[in-house]
């Protein structure tokens, strides 16, 4: 049945799809960061003919480009040129990234959840989008969905994401080790004192639970560390671990719906398989869809169907790359380009067909989005690696791009899979 905007529709055999507003199912097949990058010099610029119109017929061919190689859909991070265009798109919001954080991990960090700068940090994200060039998307129905974040690192500082389950000897709580790390004076830390409190009633029965000798209730405040070897001092994490994830998406899905009520949440793009179980279990009841980023040379098809089974929700890649190191000039590759390294781009051909055939079978994932359009070796993030369909020099990588345009072809005209655009 046709829609105006993207659904989710669980079918009887209990696999999931995206169904686009003419009623068909669709496959997203997604490319991110479709823009004019850092990396292109002024002779590339000029080879779009120069003057003041360079840069549509630049836009124009990109999105062509992709077309040409069979994706249906253009990703996060894509220029807002294509916004009111008919092609699928997803947009990342970046909510929080005016709030208050509990750490700077990867330089991004965690939001405080509980404190009053966490709404504001969205209301103003969200003014910002609606009431500027985004307002064009509110009643596009080529938007797919939002992403409210991306890559938030529920498992805490200095942990480590897991490729196809979750990481030997990650601690599902350190997030709310950060918490506690923060001053007497930051909402974090006295709500984590207040949900201590409240549970326990009084000191004597904290101490006898945490086996613990505290005086009252407020010397929880002033330290970074507790005197506390329980179980019950690690159920107490877990339980506070729950609430900050319900905080989260219960704050960012209520407050994007006053703005967007008709298009999907898609979450904050979960970095690989190490989100606690916990998170998945709070967010269930906020998001449409489940986004998850992995850097792996393969499909993580397990954690992937795990996910969807604690949520009940569809899940989608939001990332995904195989790089070439050396063989592509990248020796000193950064962040997730060095958990996926391989030979060549031969390699990367075949690892991305298997990918995104697993992807397209599964019965739980709705979409796979590769990132990213260019290769990158000086971009503002300082991001350096083999992640492109294109060269720096705006040239295509001809044995790797030929291969995907046959996978994602042959995807394309699956009957479960989407009609190519155009």
């Amino acid at each position: 049945m046709a829609n105006r905007f993207f659904t989710t529709l669980r079918k009887d055999d209990g696999s999931w799809a995206l169904i686009s507003p003419d009623g068909s199912e669709f496959f997203s097949l997604g490319v991110n960061c479709v823009y004019f990058p850092d990396n292109l010099s002024i002779d590339n610029i000029q080879s779009y003919g120069g003057g003041s119109e360079w840069y549509q017929r630049f836009a124009d061919r990109k999105l062509e480009q992709i077309k040409e190689y069979g994706f249906n859909t253009l990703a996060a991070w894509h220029e807002k040129y294509y916004w009111g265009d008919p092609t699928p798109k997803t947009v990342e919001l970046s909510l929080s990234r005016l709030a208050a954080k509990v750490n700077t991990d990867w330089g991004v960090g965690f939001p405080d959840v509980f404190c009053e700068s966490f709404a504001f940090s969205i209301h103003r994200v969200l003014c910002d989008h609606f009431y500027g060039q985004g307002a064009v998307l509110k009643d596009d129905p080529a938007l797919i969905g939002y992403f409210t974040d991306n890559e938030l690192h529920w498992w805490g500082q200095g942990g480590h994401w897991g490729m196809n389950e979750p990481a030997k000897g990650a601690v599902q709580t350190n997030l709310v080790l950060d918490y506690i790390a923060l001053p007497a004076t930051a909402a974090g830390k006295r709500k984590w004192v207040s949900f201590i409190e409240g549970r326990y009633g009084t000191v004597d029965r904290l101490n006898e639970a945490w086996n613990s000798e505290y005086w009252e209730f407020n010397d929880l405040l002033g330290v970074s560390m507790y005197t506390a070897d329980t179980e019950q001092y690690e159920q107490d994490k877990l339980d506070f671990l729950r609430l900050i994830a319900d905080t989260y998406y219960k704050t960012t899905s209520e407050l994007l719906r006053q703005y967007d009520p008709n298009h999907l949440i898609m979450g904050c793009r979960l970095v690989g398989a190490s989100t606690p179980e916990v998170v998945l279990e709070a967010m269930a009841p906020y998001v449409d869809v489940v986004s998850l980023n992995f850097y792996t040379r393969y499909f993580p098809g397990k954690w992937l169907t795990k996910v969807s089974e604690i949520t009940g929700k569809p899940v989608m890649i939001g990332e995904f790359s195989m790089c070439a190191g050396r063989q592509a000039g990248y020796l000193n590759s950064t962040n997730g380009a060095q958990n996926a390294t391989v030979r060549d781009q031969k390699r990367r051909a075949e690892l991305y067909a298997k990918f995104v055939q697993e992807a397209a079978e599964l019965p739980a994932c709705v979409g796979a989005h590769w990132f990213a359009l260019y290769d990158y070796g000086r971009d503002r993030h300082g991001l350096i690696g083999n992640y492109g369909l294109l060269q720096m020099n705006d040239e295509p990588w001809e044995e790797f791009v030929e291969a995907v345009t046959a996978s994602n072809r042959g995807l394309n005209a699956a009957p479960a899979a989407a009609k190519p655009i155009g």
